[in-house]
């Protein structure tokens, strides 16, 4: 990868990319300093769904496998974070923090060459740079690029995978089409959440016009299969320790997460309590181990459970999974890297039952001088917002002829607001930022070139 990332560097038009990813590089470090000079960083940097990922990474850097506390099998999460997170700790991120964090970072900011390269099939290097640039030092990127979590990574892969297929859009090449399959199924070994997205790509490829049935069949079922043959290994392992045909056993926590938010709206409760409640009665169900020996029929009870609620409930469970406040920027995240807040404090609660300002209000303990400070970081969120919206509705002006790309970029985005629900944390929308960014930047110089062209016309016509 090094190898070809000076190649690319090397290049006149790369040159200005690599000055962007080096400052955001220092932009990161500079994050991290808080932390790196903390009694134990790997805790400062770690947040609740961080033990998933590094007990599996500590088992495989000290040699005893993929493996949890107890030296069972761990099959709690995928494998594909914590195997990157067990060789960065074993070649010396245990002992300094700084390189774990530096290598990371590193490949936080090479997700700029898929968004650059992306943009590129639309528009010029200057609007390229721009992506980048807005995608580099949005306020969610920044924050989360220190977190010992999987979303960023998983992001630097979901990034090539909307680059190459919407690359197969745009040449029709079929290897490109293959390698964002290829894409997402890697990705899905990193976050779960790619599983289904098979079937939007498979859709859309169904649909795809100036195709021939024939090599759309070939192209669906070649794709389908090399989906497949990357997963099923992995799952055949989970199989093997006792926990089914499976990606993970995280998977049941829908119950107690997504359940919880909606018997909240239901009962009119808090999202915390009936959390509690789940879990108090998952305790007591499972100290059955005759009835449940094994994760298998634990993580089927759960999601059984989870099913019923949701046939009690279906309208209200749908809309719970259209959350504009999805699109927040994670301020949060900045502010505890940076040691001026702290988090577990109960604002997902608070701002499912009295919205947005409430939560600001919570989680800054009405302190709004620390928000306010950070306002300049809402630049890049407002131009891609901006930006993104104008070419949206530009393009759905225009529908008879780009609908397929509207609807290529729903299943790059909307898929990963959508599927998480009422679960709204900001860095679930990493995956989703690469298009918005490239969107976004070909909205923004659309917006500059009509407005330039107006003041033109104003101009002459005053003359």
């Amino acid at each position: 990868m090094l190898h070809r990332l000076f190649q690319l560097v090397s290049r006149r038009e790369y040159q200005w990319l690599a000055v962007l990813m080096l400052a955001a590089l220092l932009v990161h470090l500079a994050i991290c300093w808080p932390g790196l000079h903390r009694d134990d960083p790997l805790t400062f940097f770690s947040r609740p769904d961080t033990s998933g990922y590094l007990t599996p990474a500590l088992s495989m850097a000290a040699g005893r496998g993929y493996t949890g506390p107890a030296g069972m099998p761990h099959c709690e999460r995928v494998p594909g974070y914590p195997v990157l997170l067990a060789a960065a700790l074993k070649a010396g991120g245990l002992r300094y923090p700084s390189l774990l964090q530096t290598g990371f970072g590193l490949i936080a900011v090479l997700t700029a060459i898929p968004v650059y390269r992306l943009t590129r099939l639309f528009s010029g290097r200057r609007t390229a740079l721009l992506a980048a640039a807005l995608f580099l030092f949005h306020p969610t990127v920044i924050g989360n690029r220190p977190l010992l979590l999987s979303d960023t990574v998983f992001a630097f892969v979901a990034a090539w995978q909307v680059f190459w297929i919407i690359r197969f859009y745009r040449e029709k090449r079929s290897a490109d089409f293959l390698l964002a399959m290829a894409a997402a199924a890697a990705g899905t070994l990193i976050r779960p959440i790619n599983s289904a997205w098979w079937f939007p790509a498979l859709f859309w490829l169904a649909l795809l016009p100036g195709l021939p049935p024939g090599r759309k069949w070939k192209l669906g079922l070649a794709g389908g299969l090399l989906f497949a043959a990357i997963l099923l290994p992995w799952m055949a392992r989970n199989a093997a320790c006792g926990a089914g045909y499976s990606l993970d056993t995280n998977t049941g926590a829908m119950y107690h997460q997504n359940g919880a938010m909606l018997l909240a709206r239901v009962n009119n409760s808090s999202f915390e309590a009936e959390k509690a409640r789940i879990l108090a009665e998952l305790e007591t169900e499972f100290a059955d181990r005759e009835r449940y020996p094994d994760e298998t029929s634990k993580t089927a009870f759960r999601l059984a459970r989870f099913r019923e609620l949701i046939a009690a409930h279906p309208w209200l469970w749908l809309s719970q999974h259209f959350q504009p406040r999805v699109l927040l920027p994670d301020f949060p995240a900045v502010a505890e890297n940076l040691g001026l807040t702290r988090g577990n404090r109960g604002t997902l609660d608070v701002m499912q039952r009295h919205g947005i300002p409430a939560a600001i209000r919570h989680y800054f303990d009405g302190n709004m001088a620390l928000p306010l400070l950070m306002a300049p970081l809402l630049i890049p969120v407002l131009l891609l917002g901006i930006g993104f919206a104008a070419e949206m509705i530009c393009r759905a002006g225009q529908f008879r002829y780009q609908w397929p790309l509207l609807l290529l970029i729903l299943a790059v985005t909307e898929y990963y607001f959508f599927l998480p629900g009422p679960i709204t944390v900001p860095r679930y929308q990493l995956p989703a930022l690469p298009a918005i960014a490239a969107f976004g930047a070909i909205g923004c110089q659309r917006i500059v070139h009509r407005l330039l062209e107006w003041l033109r016309r104003r101009s002459s016509s005053v003359r």
